[in-house]
């Protein structure tokens, strides 16, 4: 699976993404994520170096993550 990264920028300090996870997103989550490979909807909070990142949803395959980016209007 090639990994693509989509966003859009909400406002000043807020762009939501989907993305595969790296080790620092998953560390400013806080969250613990058994398997973190794949897609993820997550908004990042901080401008451009993310002090915040909310992990909204799993997204199952790489087709979900091409249509989830149409329908939110991500680029």
């Amino acid at each position: 699976m090639a990994e693509y990264y989509f966003s859009a920028q909400i406002d000043n300090e807020t762009t939501l993404c989907i993305a595969p996870l790296t080790d620092r997103r998953l560390e400013l989550s806080g969250e613990e994520i058994e398997d973190a490979s794949g897609y993820f909807l997550f908004a990042t909070r901080g401008g451009g170096d993310p002090t915040d990142v909310e992990i909204l949803a799993r997204v199952p395959s790489e087709e979900a993550a091409w249509r989830l980016r149409g329908m939110l209007g991500l680029e």
